[in-house]
């Protein structure tokens, strides 16, 4: 276990150095000067002579090549030192602070919901495979999951904001009410995708023969479902490490919608500037909150089921592990 869980430590590095690498290299790619933008945004909307950009240049050091300010960012970022806004002047980590606790509030809350909306109901449609409940929440699963995010939000927005006024239009400060339609819209097709999720393992596991040969015994139909779930455990793991990235994802747009003061707003927001140090740290936070879960997925995995872990490390038949 120990050999498994320091490789899956290893590869998870690997993959987040070179999510880095990719942003950093598709930023310094990209057209246009990132001193001259970040002097047309945040709070220098002002126009600098070519001595000011120069100076701003140098203070940042942009003027240095592209691999050694990459390499003395992540020197930086392992003391979570993670540098300066360009648009501000700001430490970047003091921005992502002001930000990121309503990005965990919407991402916490969106989660619980989900869970608490999907299990249930996966449950449900999978004890009576082709009843009222399974045909609709098939059906109704399929439509909310197709529906992009930001289309929800804006529908929510029209209807309770804009027609009832039950919810306000924009964001009030972090009022509770302000989060009833940003967690209600991330929360719909993750909730749906576990329904649908729910519904396969608990069937398949309610399938299996010995939960039939319990059944048979006299089990009662909450002893099987119990069975069920315990025998689901493992994909369980697997399919929470994959709502993350959905999850991370998503808030971008909703916060965008809702006017959120969160992370995903102050990642766009940075895109657009060409605030590297920024958008780095963030893609840091959260590439790495994804990359863990995934590891902390394979981890449970691996415990549940150790065959995933022994046909990772069984040697070939050259003598090598596969």
């Amino acid at each position: 276990m120990l050999r498994f869980a320091v490789r899956r430590a290893a590869s998870a590095l690997l993959t987040l150095l070179g999510v880095l690498v990719l942003v950093f290299g598709l930023l310094a790619a990209a057209p246009g000067d990132p001193a001259s933008m970040a002097a047309r945004s945040g709070t220098r909307a002002v126009a600098l002579s070519p001595e000011a950009l120069a100076a701003f240049r140098n203070l940042y050091g942009l003027d240095r090549p592209a691999p050694e300010r990459f390499g003395l960012w992540v020197l930086r970022a392992a003391s979570l030192d993670f540098g300066l806004s360009l648009s501000d002047g700001r430490p970047v980590k003091l921005r992502i602070a002001g930000a990121l606790p309503a990005t965990v509030t919407l991402n916490l809350a969106a989660l619980l919901l989900a869970l608490a909306v999907g299990v249930p109901v996966g449950i449900g449609a999978a004890l009576r495979p082709g009843g009222r409940l399974d045909r609709l929440s098939g059906a109704l699963g399929d439509a909310l999951y197709a529906t992009p995010a930001f289309v929800l939000g804006l529908v929510l927005l029209l209807v309770f904001s804009g027609g009832l006024r039950w919810t306000p239009l924009f964001s009030d400060g972090g009022g509770v009410r302000s989060y009833v339609l940003p967690v209600v819209t991330l929360a719909v097709s993750t909730a749906a995708l576990l329904a649908r999720f729910v519904r396969a393992c608990v069937a398949g596991a309610l399938a299996d023969p010995a939960t039939a040969a319990g059944r048979a015994r006299g089990e009662d139909g909450a002893a099987a479902v119990r069975r069920a779930l315990r025998r689901s455990a493992a994909p369980f793991a697997a399919m929470g490490a994959a709502l993350v990235p959905s999850l991370v994802s998503g808030s971008v747009l909703v916060e965008r919608v809702y006017s959120l003061p969160g992370a995903g707003g102050l990642l766009a927001d940075a895109v657009f500037s060409r605030d590297v140090p920024t958008v780095l740290a963030l893609t840091l936070l959260s590439a790495g909150a994804v990359i863990a879960a995934a590891f902390l997925a394979d981890l449970v995995s691996a415990a549940l089921d150790p065959r995933t872990r022994d046909a990772e490390v069984r040697p070939g038949p050259a003598g090598e592990a596969a």
